[in-house]
């Protein structure tokens, strides 16, 4: 687990077009409100290249990206610039490894773009626009920077598979192209590694599952061996998963479930990379976001649905979440990151 002295915690606001920082008390896990910075418009997902402290938005509400640079010691963001690229609801927008580029994936423009990062981090020119199919959620790169991932919830149902050339920046697809679930109402929604980076998860939104895939770190395409349910035994009611975590010490992973009972389920990983039910844990109503901090010790997750923030303990030895405390956040908290310095 990462050795930090301090942590912050940024909240998005998309109805309040704000993003909050919030200072990090290691010991007991309790928040403090530092700072509220303007976002420049309907805020969503987002993402801190740590190298250069930039931070990236995506404007859910709109077709646009923003820039901000981020002040280490009180979590204020600066804007830089704002973009529009003329594509419908970006759901996430990552940095390369090198972070001279920015990948976005579009919800409801339905694709990726590849935008070119200048020296002072604003957000350049488009470098590469590829049409993937509607509800395109979120990017996923490999540790070698060589490879992405782009999934896609129902109706399109897939997971792109590219090539990803650090030179250029642009895209190429891989072979095969894409990933198709056996099951038509699957919906794969976020991705991330296992703690080996040799399997990714993949939560599915409207087949409330995870599904455990190989991944060929030669050939970087992925091969599905484990689908789980995270949901309760017996729960009948509507429900969608949102996002996936995995704990530091990666021995446990867990997704949030948005339905009448919104929950993170826990899972414990095997050695072989299978999952296990280990818990589900009450959060705030629509859990579209969560995150644990870099020490692995908390857990913070916000309820779109109501503007309320619930922080856990995480139990070091059962990974169970004992709930700390709830407050109100804002207007339709979208995303919660924890940056540990």
């Amino acid at each position: 687990m990462a050795q930090v002295s301090r942590c912050l915690v940024f909240v998005a606001l998309t109805g309040d077009e704000q993003i909050k920082t919030y200072s990090l008390d290691l010991d007991s896990g309790a928040l403090a409100l530092r700072t509220t910075s303007e976002a420049h418009g309907p805020i969503g997902s987002l993402h801190l290249h740590r190298n250069s402290g930039i931070m990236y938005g995506a404007h859910v509400g709109s077709s646009a990206l923003s820039s901000y640079c981020m002040d280490p010691d009180t979590g204020s963001l600066t804007h830089i610039n704002t973009v529009v690229t003329g594509f419908d609801t970006p759901a996430l927008a990552v940095t390369d490894a090198t972070g001279r580029f920015l990948l976005t994936s579009y919800y409801t423009g339905g694709g990726i773009t590849v935008h070119a990062i200048n020296d002072d981090g604003a957000i350049g020119a488009l470098v590469q626009r590829l049409e993937t199919g509607e509800k395109a959620h979120s990017v996923l790169f490999d540790a070698t920077n060589r490879f992405v991932f782009v999934p896609h919830v129902c109706p399109n149902n897939r997971t792109a598979q590219f090539l990803f050339d650090a030179a250029s920046g642009m895209l190429s697809p891989n072979d095969p192209a894409e990933v198709i679930p056996d099951e038509t109402h699957t919906g794969p929604r976020h991705m991330c590694f296992g703690p080996g980076g040799d399997v990714v998860y993949t939560v599915n939104e409207q087949g409330n599952t995870i599904t455990a895939q190989h991944f060929d770190a030669t050939q970087g395409t992925l091969a599905p061996f484990q689908t789980i349910s995270t949901l309760p035994d017996g729960y009948t009611e509507d429900s969608f998963t949102a996002h996936i975590e995995i704990h530091p010490k990666g021995k446990w992973i867990y997704a949030s479930n948005r339905g009448p009972e919104s929950s993170i389920a826990g899972f414990d990983i095997a050695a072989d990379g299978t999952l296990k039910p280990c818990g589900h844990f009450a959060v705030p109503s629509s859990p579209r976001s969560f995150n644990i901090d870099p020490t692995g010790h908390f857990c913070y997750c916000t309820g779109e649905g109501d503007g309320q923030l619930r922080s856990f303990r995480v139990n070091q030895t059962t990974g169970s979440l004992q709930q700390l405390a709830e407050f109100g956040v804002g207007k339709s908290p979208f995303w919660t990151m924890v940056v540990g310095f």
